[in-house]
């Protein structure tokens, strides 16, 4: 498997999430004010495994559109496994008040995190 995996599979996976990031750049060079590529790019970074970055892209997609509730689950996600719950709750709220409580159902179930 790991010779598959390796030679086949994860080359793949690599054109894929590089095309991915660059149809998204793409779309900020003509707007760069476009919350919905922002917040894509964040959820690829993620993916690459650059946490720093995805915050960094899932920020910019709020700043741009306030009422976007995705990019305030994954932040929220990204602050509890960082272990961060206070901010992990805060960016549920904000999803919730934006009518997805898809996060803030997913923390109450782990009593520790409650702020």
């Amino acid at each position: 498997m790991g010779l598959w995996r390796d030679e086949v599979i994860q080359p793949a996976l690599d054109r894929d999430l590089a095309q991915a990031i660059a149809e998204q750049q793409a779309i900020l060079e003509r707007d760069a004010r476009n919350a919905g590529a922002h917040y894509a790019l964040g959820t690829l970074c993620q993916f690459q495994g650059d946490r720093q970055a995805a915050i960094d892209y899932f920020r910019k997609a709020i700043e741009f559109d306030s009422s976007y509730a995705a990019p305030h689950v994954s932040l929220g996600r990204l602050r509890a496994i960082e272990g961060d719950y206070a901010a992990a709750w805060h960016h549920a709220r904000e999803a919730e008040r934006l009518g997805d409580r898809s996060l803030a159902d997913q923390l109450s179930r782990y009593p520790a995190t409650q702020p």
